[in-house]
């Protein structure tokens, strides 16, 4: 068994149950083939304890509001793992993002035993890199972090600050979970490693501008690095055939 744990986020109680139909029927049992524990993050403000793991599913005490969006993406499932569990390494993801199994599979090794790091993911706002290029690069700096919905890798030593240093009162405006992360981290002295083989853009969704005027990198074609695209909801068994994985 992999000692990272992936956990996949999104409101479900909006219109995101289409999102884990295409997850469980494309990559989600690719990776678990592989040795990969892979859970769903869910919201029930009525449980009597904090948070509870029901199978696949993790139940954390909140609302599925953005005001407790923290709470359900970071903080309960960060102070699980590290109190109840020996995952080394946790990789967080929306539901409505693409996994390449192979080329993640790269690049969580990568991170966690050839070249470990506490936390890795693709920088936002996007700071204008070539994204036909493979960039790996370390930012110092307070006013960039990692992308939620292409995700982002954490280690138990980054996920000890987010249950840690984490004060609600401070974030009481912030309702963008990964911008959170991204400010506890940093100042706790963990810089963002950015890695371009995630990407928080799609053809399908394309949600920043073009640094180069050539079409986006797209993790559906065979000769792409990419292994994780956000916005691809609606099309993952597409890309799946389009693969042949």
């Amino acid at each position: 068994m992999s000692k990272t744990l992936i956990t996949i986020t999104g409101n479900w109680q909006k219109d995101y149950y289409s999102n884990w139909i295409e997850c469980e029927t494309t990559w989600v049992p690719k990776l678990r083939e592989k040795g990969y524990d892979v859970i769903y993050l869910m919201s029930n403000p009525y449980l009597d304890k904090d948070y509870e793991l029901i199978g696949n599913f993790f139940f954390s005490k909140c609302h599925d509001t953005l005001y407790d969006i923290y709470l359900k993406c970071e903080y309960f499932i960060s102070k699980y793992l590290l109190n109840e569990t020996d995952y080394q390494y946790r990789y967080h993801i929306d539901s409505d993002s693409f996994v390449h199994p192979d080329r993640f599979i790269k690049f969580i090794e990568d991170y966690t035993i050839t070249n470990p790091k506490n936390y890795v993911g693709c920088a936002v706002p996007y700071p204008g890199l070539n994204w036909d290029v493979l960039v790996q690069k370390e930012f110092d700096s307070k006013d960039l972090w990692a992308s939620g919905g292409s995700g982002f890798l954490l280690s138990r030593k980054s996920m000890g600050y987010l249950v840690n240093d984490f004060n609600r009162n401070e974030f009481q405006n912030t309702h963008f979970e990964d911008k959170i992360v991204g400010e506890i981290l940093y100042r706790n002295g963990i810089n963002l490693f950015h890695d371009s083989r995630l990407l928080l853009s799609s053809p399908y969704k394309q949600t920043i501008g073009n640094p180069t005027g050539k079409p986006i990198n797209f993790i559906g074609n065979k000769n792409s690095f990419l292994a994780v695209q956000h916005y691809c909801n609606g099309h993952m068994k597409e890309l799946i055939h389009l693969l042949e994985i």
